[in-house]
């Protein structure tokens, strides 16, 4: 046994203290009079039962805390899960791993298991859940858009976004980065709109592995290959914990928990009782399975209930107050999200949008592509779609008052339209026109699916949506066009188009120190 092994294995407690999910919460359950329809059930309930484990030195490293005096209301969570019929509202947002109901995990994702775990370690109090997480999608989305949709009494806020964007590039390593911006904005937001809740950022990881071709000591490449695991900084947790904590906000690392484990099979399994195959899903291994999302689920578990009791022990005997942490919020780290924080934009996305066309003619309204079934508010991308170059789609939408927070001097009319990279969308889909027609003004700007250009370092794509932008003139009455482009030489067939949803955005220019435009000059940011 290697001193590593030695390290993990000897008489450590598993994470199931304190409310563990129970596999039988979803397991099925039936009686038949045939002996061998019996046997195949109870293998498939024992399957479903098996459960990873997870001992304590794996889960403290996954613990990126705080102390509890910069905590922002944990204190105040931790009343509220201790006072006998309270109703405690959990937000979680997310891509896949959180939206869930995929690949080997068709009926949950890691939220609930962990709800399951508050549920049975605070009996006395209720919980309703509102999962907003949408697949394919990052963080620039709900900075601008969903953040909207959170109950403003919510208590506890999830926020999963440090895989979607940030995964297999360098988007994701530097203030000056869109999308690390959009991380600050959006927390900030969300502050803002539920100024009582306590947020836990949750980091999750790419686990797969990537093969290598090997090259000899002048550089060429060799014949040989192998495989290795994904870099450790491979995804956004390292400006995403700093964003957190500057925020009050503790972060639950589910790379630091098992990137040691994690590949290494017989290790893996000597720590969890499972291996790699077992806790990834098949089809995309990217997302956990029903086995692998209880295992993440521990670790956030261990993160979340250790935050509870180090804020309940440093106020031991103090009197319960729901202002004792309403700290101030500190002045951004990113100069992007400095520039755009302090204002709500106005935003019609997917469900919210149809009510603003007023000329809908050959359109159809319907869902855009996804996975499996989804339960949750916020998970399929609603739209209109159409065939046919030329196709108009008209709204009404105010662009003078429709933006809260700071005066804005200059704003962004933004059109937000489907990039799915599934190939029947890929082979079909073609490009659009945003253009203002009565009321306001704005220069057209071309909507359409861009491979590399500007997705090369992050900007003008939120994962399967597309963004386009265009400065518009304030008017309460402003009608846009969605035209569908194409002409008689066009052999691609490439002339549908599947629209998301409008928003208006300030239009503001970050004052730049010479540190930031160096930064931004290093990775070609806009």
């Amino acid at each position: 046994m290697t001193a590593k092994r030695q390290l993990l294995m000897p008489t450590l407690k598993s994470a199931t203290a304190g409310g563990v999910y129970s596999r039988s919460d979803y397991s099925s359950s039936s009686s038949s009079s045939s002996s061998s329809s019996r046997r195949a059930l109870q293998a498939a309930n024992q399957q479903q039962r098996q459960q990873p484990s997870m001992p304590d030195v794996l889960l403290a490293r996954g613990y990126k805390g705080l102390a509890p005096a910069v905590l922002r209301n944990w204190r105040r969570l931790a009343d509220k899960l201790n006072t006998p019929g309270s109703n405690v509202t959990v937000v979680a947002f997310g891509g896949s791993i959180t939206a869930g109901y995929i690949d080997a995990a068709p009926n949950s994702s890691w939220v609930d298991p962990l709800m399951a775990s508050l549920r049975a370690r605070n009996p006395a109090a209720s919980f309703s859940l509102v999962n907003l997480a949408r697949g394919g999608h990052d963080v620039q989305a709900a900075a601008t858009c969903w953040y909207q949709l959170a109950p403003q009494d919510a208590d506890l806020i999830l926020v999963e976004y440090s895989v979607n964007g940030c995964n297999g590039n360098m988007w994701c390593h530097s203030f000056m980065a869109p999308k690390i911006a959009a991380y600050e904005t959006f927390l900030r937001r969300m502050i803002r709109r539920a100024p009582g809740a306590a947020l836990l950022a949750v980091a999750a990881f790419d686990f797969t592995s990537m093969g290598l071709s090997l090259r000899d000591s002048w550089g060429p490449p060799t014949a040989s290959n192998m495989t290795r695991l994904r870099p450790y900084y491979n995804s956004g947790e390292v400006f995403h914990t700093r964003i957190a904590h500057r925020y009050g906000i503790p972060m639950a690392s589910i790379r630091d928990a098992l990137y040691d484990v994690f590949y290494d099979d017989q290790l893996l399994l000597a720590v969890t009782g499972m291996t790699k195959e077992q806790l990834l899903s098949p089809a995309a291994m990217i997302h956990p399975s029903a086995a692998g999302h209880v295992l993440f689920a521990k670790v956030i578990w261990y993160t979340l209930q250790l935050t509870l009791s180090n804020v309940m022990a440093a106020t031991r005997g103090a009197p319960r107050s729901p202002q004792q942490q309403q700290l101030p919020v500190p002045a951004p780290i990113s100069p992007k999200a400095a520039a755009e924080a302090g204002v709500d934009p106005f935003c019609a996305e997917a469900v919210h949008l149809e009510q603003y066309a007023t000329n809908s003619s050959g359109w159809s309204w319907g869902e855009g592509p996804h996975g499996l079934p989804c339960p949750h508010p916020n998970c399929i991308a609603w739209g209109f779609s159409a065939t046919g170059a030329g196709k108009t789609l008209e709204f009404t939408i105010d662009t003078q008052n429709s933006t809260s927070g700071a005066a804005l001097q200059r704003r962004s009319l933004l059109g937000i339209f489907q990039t799915s990279r599934t190939a029947d969308w890929l082979s079909k889909t073609g490009s659009a026109q945003l253009s203002c027609v009565s009321g306001c003004s704005c220069r057209p700007a071309q909507m359409k699916f861009e491979s590399s250009a500007s997705r090369s370092i992050g900007e003008n794509s939120w994962g399967n949506l597309g963004v386009a932008s265009t400065e518009v003139t304030p008017h309460p009455q402003c009608v846009v066009a969605v035209t569908i482009l194409g002409s008689a030489t066009n052999s691609t067939g490439q002339d549908f188009f599947f629209f998301n949803g409008l928003a208006v955005v300030p239009l503001a220019k970050p004052n730049l120190l010479p540190i930031d435009q160096r930064a931004q000059y290093a990775f070609g940011f806009s």
